[in-house]
């Protein structure tokens, strides 16, 4: 029998956290397994299974920005750490070696979208300076909106702080939350990449990389050319239909479903 062909895994979405930080992940509880430290050092022990495939992975920040918006030091202080494990420049005891530069490919840390494009400049250079050589391995932001109240994302502050991105050439993490929000947060979704894209010259438009928390056990991937998906056995559901809405936008990624 034929050997199967090696598959290459690039990991898409990966935290990581060295314990010495618990402090600022205030969505974590104490007496939870996740109090603890997730680093390289673990994350090479539990993806052991492919290590003749894995050839790198993608860090996202892990929301660490407190209540206050205006203090910044949690998500820079958590950069300047995914910026050591890509530079091979480990800390003691953050649970990461020199050789474990080459996990990553990208960096996506957290910023302040909401704010405005001014603040949004200041932070982007402040991150620039925590990063250090590590700042090519940028590649986008992420600002958690699946929690925030309706028309949040439609602020004009907000958009034009995606403009801003836009004309830096980073993209933008988009996550959107049915358990919460339901359809309504996936139709805003689709008006403010209108509003951030309406005016804008094709080169400077922001890309948004969508992803979707989901209460049901499956969802089709949506056909970018048609309302029903060829490989599901039922027409798509409202949900659905809204997934392949923003899927037919020309500067969306494809959507990545996290099932819960």
């Amino acid at each position: 029998m034929a050997t199967p062909p090696t598959i290459p895994i690039l990991d898409a979405h990966v935290h990581l956290w060295p314990a010495d930080e618990l402090d600022s992940l205030a969505w974590i509880q104490p007496d939870t397994p996740l109090h603890a430290q997730f680093s390289a050092d673990e994350y090479l022990a539990a993806t052991a299974s492919t290590a003749g495939t894995l050839r790198g992975c993608i860090f996202v920040e892990a929301d660490r920005a407190g209540r206050d918006p205006a203090d910044w030091s949690a998500p820079l202080a958590e950069l300047a750490f995914l910026a050591r494990v890509a530079a091979g420049a480990p800390r003691p005891g953050q649970g990461h070696a020199a050789a474990d530069r080459a996990l990553c490919r990208a960096i996506v840390p957290w910023a302040p979208v909401a704010a405005g494009p001014a603040k949004l400049a200041e932070y982007l250079r402040r991150a620039r300076e925590a990063a250090g050589p590590a700042w090519r391995r940028i590649r986008g932001v992420r600002y958690l909106l699946q929690d925030q109240p309706a028309g949040a994302m439609l602020a004009q502050d907000f958009v034009d702080g995606l403009r801003l991105l836009g004309r830096a050439g980073l993209v933008f993490d988009l996550g959107v939350d049915q358990h919460r929000r339901g359809r309504a947060q996936l139709e805003e979704a689709v008006e403010m990449i209108d509003r951030a894209h309406d005016g804008v010259p094709e080169d400077e438009k922001v890309v948004f990389i969508v992803g979707t928390l989901l209460s049901c056990r499956c969802l089709p991937r949506p056909c970018r050319q048609q309302n029903e998906c060829p490989r599901a056995t039922a027409p798509l559901s409202p949900w659905g239909r809204g997934v392949w809405q923003v899927l037919s936008l020309d500067t969306a990624g494809d959507w990545l479903s996290y099932l819960g």
